[in-house]
């Protein structure tokens, strides 16, 4: 995924600009990383282990000073803070002057030092978005379910909906978002929203996945509050693929490997 340069913290992550070219790259790899979430998390306030230091919170309004810091913590470097922004972590010393970017990785753990912290962002953003305000395709029983950023006009989006039955044989449940990867106000936001809008729209997201267009419709939608959501947790490409317990996949994963993934990384609210 993209890493915070210092040019993009002044404004909001330009998703779209990147995900293309990563998704067309990775179809076929399934691999956790570390990318957060929240149900805005711009509007959640920062939070953290211990008070932050006033310094470490003034480099980075002043890198960025519309940017909203979602965490701060101390990190196990004497000195050093890890600070999550929109999604992703960056890493600046008590008194503000140095600031370093890039996975900082516990070689006792074998995890990334973020990784616990993304994940709970992601895990308790997802769960303030009502149900009614996604598109659900599930079996009777789930084991695992699955949050889904997606793209009407991506091939790797559409590629995974066409299985989405072996999914569910799985015992997968698969909860969508939208995220047009082009942005708001464009042919695959339209069509999204007029997925929504559809008098059947589980049938419209199908047919729009299978390259049909939906007839355009207009209504009260969620896609721009998915499209900033994403934008807010880091998502830079689709699929984006959210399990219960915060963990996400970034890019398609068959049916197999999914459920392997899942099993390997059990969520808070599975059944199995």
């Amino acid at each position: 995924m993209s890493k915070l340069l210092p040019a993009l913290f002044a404004i909001a992550l330009i998703a779209s600009a990147c995900s293309a070219g990563e998704n067309d790259s990775n179809a076929s790899t399934a691999s956790k990383t570390a990318t957060p979430h929240a149900a805005s998390v711009a509007s959640a306030p920062a939070t953290s282990g211990t008070d932050a230091p006033k310094a470490v919170l003034d480099a980075i309004h002043k890198l960025a000073p519309q940017v909203q810091i979602q965490a701060v913590d101390p990190t196990p470097l004497p000195g050093l803070y890890q600070v999550i922004v929109q999604g992703q972590a960056v890493y600046v010393s008590a008194d503000g002057r140095y600031m370093l970017q890039g996975d900082a990785y516990d070689l006792k753990t074998q995890r990334e030092l973020a990784d616990a912290r993304l994940d709970a962002l992601r895990r308790e953003a997802l769960a303030k978005v009502p149900q009614s305000h996604m598109i659900r395709f599930a079996p009777a029983h789930p084991k695992y379910t699955v949050t889904v950023f997606t793209d009407v006009d991506c091939p790797y989006c559409r590629a995974f909906h066409s299985q989405i039955a072996e999914y569910n044989k799985l015992g997968i449940a698969v909860d969508y978002l939208f995220w047009p990867r082009s942005g708001l106000h464009t042919p695959s936001a339209q069509k999204a929203v007029s997925v929504w809008c559809a008098a059947d729209r589980k049938r419209a997201f199908t047919e729009a996945k299978h390259g049909v267009d939906p007839k355009p419709a207009h209504c009260d939608n969620p896609v721009a509050h998915d499209y900033q959501l994403g934008i807010d947790l880091g998502v830079d490409g689709t699929p984006t693929i959210i399990a219960s317990d915060g963990a996400a996949l970034n890019g398609y994963a068959d049916p197999l490997q999914l459920l392997q993934w899942l099993s390997e990384t059990p969520g808070p609210h599975d059944h199995g």
